[in-house]
């Protein structure tokens, strides 16, 4: 069950409490949510707490889920990306944009026009 239905289907056999779909969601996206996690926290440890909230909170809200406003791998990466954020400020760390091979451009934010100015951390 749930190999060759779509994600869409698979949330919303979830979000009805069929078992065998909540099951197969997990499995698919599992590796991607913790890997997510993961690259952003930095920890396995608190990677697999975010994962595990990001899966709670996906099958709490599953029936909200409206496919008009975004794919449903967008809507739960998201869901991780914003749980990986709360952890990080939870233990006083400020995210920081990931380098990119284009330049400075991810690693820094403007606070005004032409001015860039490079996240270190916490202060």
């Amino acid at each position: 069950m749930g190999v060759d239905l779509s994600d869409d289907s698979l949330l919303a056999g979830m979000a009805l409490g069929d078992a065998d779909a909540t099951a197969a969601f997990v499995r698919r996206y599992q590796p991607r949510v913790y890997g997510l996690a993961l690259a952003i926290v930095g920890s396995s440890a608190v990677a697999e707490e975010v994962a595990q909230e990001a899966f709670l909170r996906i099958w709490r809200n599953a029936a909200v889920y409206d496919a008009r406003r975004g794919q449903v791998a967008t809507w739960v990466l998201t869901i991780t990306r914003n749980l990986s954020i709360d952890a990080l400020r939870l233990r006083g760390e400020q995210p920081i944009a990931p380098t990119c091979s284009w330049g400075p451009c991810c690693s820094t934010r403007r606070t005004s026009p032409g001015v860039p100015t490079t996240r270190t951390g916490s202060n």
